[in-house]
């Protein structure tokens, strides 16, 4: 394993490397909040055969945290950036959640720096033909105005010591069968000291208000008629049970040139990957494997 700074777009971006450095390069994109330790029971499924790249997005664990840049295309901006400081021509890439949408950017912007895709998240747009909303226009206006007002408003929280950050992530995830050493590990790896007796998260509310202003109008119909990659669509078992949903990601599936959808028994977006990795990684292994290119 080897850690590593990367200097992109006047920041500075923490990225771990494991694994083949002659083999195929994947880089694994973590969901909002997260950090790049999500992906450490999956990455022994992996190393043996490909060269690893983990990514904490910017604000996320320990890259840099500015206050502004949170769309997908200035995050997938990031990418490109550090495939062109390693050197790395093209890429496998997996994202989860936001880093689904990250890599559906970098894929549609890009096309030729992606060898393939593996979305676990971004499967609808929020509003219009490829959504699941079902109230009107202007009532979908208001509720995002709702939503992204709400979040701005939100008080960072501050906790007095490193235990007592982890003791109020624990008491929200145990609860849903969510804590295990990998949550543990990702929470702790994500939270900083900002003075004595002082710890916070390092993705700040604020930076997901700034998010927040963006994902309401994306309209990821127009990223995906643009994916050119062989493309994996992992829905969770909340998609699967919502028909508007299902109709939405198959539409998106289509406009793709190479897309399939593939569901795992059981698969819980986006935590699945700390929880039950054997199964979501033989899948996205034999995906990779079948990739022409």
């Amino acid at each position: 394993m080897k850690e590593t700074r990367v200097k992109v777009n006047q920041l500075e971006l923490q990225i771990r490397e494991y694994g083949q450095p002659k083999g195929d390069t994947v880089i694994f994109l973590h969901f909002s909040g997260a950090n790049l330790m999500m992906w450490q029971r999956v990455v022994p499924y992996f190393q043996d055969r490909y060269r690893l790249i983990l990514v904490d997005l910017r604000g996320h664990g320990k890259s840099d945290r500015p206050e502004t840049g949170y769309h997908i295309d200035e995050m997938a901006g990031d990418i490109f950036g550090i495939m062109q400081h390693l050197n790395i021509e093209r890429a496998h890439v997996v994202g989860s959640s936001l880093g689904a949408e990250v890599g559906l950017s970098l894929a549609a912007n890009h096309p030729d720096k992606v060898l393939s895709l593996v979305c676990d998240g971004a499967l609808s747009s929020e509003y219009g033909p490829y959504s699941a909303w079902e109230g009107s226009e202007a009532e979908f206006e208001a509720h995002a105005a709702e939503e992204i007002e709400k979040m701005r408003k939100a008080e960072e929280l501050l906790f007095p010591s490193m235990d007592a950050a982890l003791a109020r992530a624990r008491g929200i995830l145990e609860p849903y069968g969510y804590w295990n050493e990998y949550f543990e590990a990702l929470e702790r790896y994500g939270i900083y000291q900002v003075a004595e007796g002082e710890y916070r998260k390092s993705f700040k509310r604020r930076f997901l208000a700034d998010y927040l202003q963006y994902y309401f109008q994306y309209r990821f119909e127009e990223y995906y008629k643009r994916v050119k990659c062989p493309l994996l669509m992992l829905p969770g078992e909340n998609v699967l049970e919502n028909e508007r949903e299902k109709a939405a990601m198959q539409g998106l599936k289509e406009l793709a040139a190479q897309g399939q959808i593939v569901t795992i028994p059981g698969w819980d977006h986006p935590y699945g990957w700390m929880l039950t990795p054997e199964a979501v990684s033989q899948v996205v292994l034999k995906f990779l494997n079948e990739t022409v290119h």
